[in-house]
């Protein structure tokens, strides 16, 4: 057994022993974080149901996961005929307001995987506001839908 871990192994286990410490209220309510398997190497999406508690605004302007180099937020758009994606400088979610993260829609690109993820993996994220207030989140694997 290699007693080195990885590097995001050992974020993932700071992840959850950060979760499990107790907080104040959260304000931002993630429901349903799920991921579909792509190929090995292949960018990766991430979607759930996003709905804030609060009184104010959640502005939320970047996204972290230690088994990605990089996460955005996405939206889709129609241009010139064609569905494109585009990054997203900031999503802004009202008091009392849900914003759906959804295939075809608005979601996190979970780009250059640092290590192969299945069916049933779980892929710690942090949200992180304007306010500098971070949300975590784990997104479960789910197999790839058939088309």
């Amino acid at each position: 057994m290699n007693l080195i871990m990885s590097h995001a192994t050992m974020a993932l286990l700071a992840f959850f022993a950060l979760a499990c410490h107790p907080l104040a209220a959260e304000p931002l309510d993630i429901d349903n974080p799920w991921t579909p398997e792509a190929p090995p190497g292949r960018m990766m999406a991430g979607f759930m149901t996003l709905t804030n508690l609060s009184d104010e605004p959640i502005v939320l302007v970047d996204a972290f996961s230690p088994l990605f180099e990089r996460v955005e937020i996405h939206t889709m758009i129609m241009e010139d005929g064609v569905m494109r994606m585009r990054r997203l400088e900031h999503l802004t979610i009202e008091p009392g307001e849900s914003v759906a993260l959804e295939p075809g829609g608005k979601h996190l690109m979970l780009m250059r995987p640092r290590e192969k993820l299945s069916t049933g993996d779980q892929i710690p994220v942090i949200l992180i506001d304007s306010n500098d207030i971070e949300h975590q989140l784990i997104s479960i694997v789910r197999p790839r839908p058939v088309r």
